[in-house]
């Protein structure tokens, strides 16, 4: 089955740009490079045609959500416990350099406390990333729930 960058020719930054803003909210990395928007905007346009994702990962999405329902606790891999307060957390994001505290609250960057590592990465990328990962608290091996 053949994709629409295999049929024509493949969309211009400008375009690319645009669908990235669509799909994600907000404006690319700038330097962002054009295979990168072409991936991503063509996986979008696939999971409408084909279905997103898969059984597996949409069963342990489902399996979150009860537990969140019924009033449990979600297990994850590593909880904000095992970080104290006081620890600085840094991350180098093109070519800038970011600090993120813990707190007992959650998670002090810039002005703001933020309850999740996960918001504050989107926040500096502007794409959606695992937060304990980006800031290399996750090796990159897949864990399953």
């Amino acid at each position: 089955m053949s994709t629409s960058s295999e049929t024509s020719a493949p969309p211009k930054m400008n375009k690319l740009r645009q669908d990235w803003a669509k799909h994600y909210g907000c404006k690319p990395p700038s330097r962002a490079r054009r295979e990168f928007l072409l991936l991503t905007t063509e996986w979008h346009r696939q999971a409408r045609v084909f279905g997103g994702l898969e059984r597996t990962d949409r069963e342990v999405i489902s399996n979150l959500v009860d537990m969140i329902r019924q009033g449990e606790e979600p297990k994850t891999n590593v909880g904000r416990d095992q970080l104290t307060p006081g620890t600085v957390l840094m991350r180098e994001w093109n070519g800038k350099h970011y600090e993120v505290r813990v707190t007992a609250e959650g998670f002090l960057y810039g002005d703001k406390t933020w309850k999740s590592l996960s918001q504050i990465a989107r926040e500096i990328t502007c794409a959606r990333w695992n937060g304990p990962a980006f800031f290399g608290l996750r090796s990159r091996k897949k864990v399953k729930l």
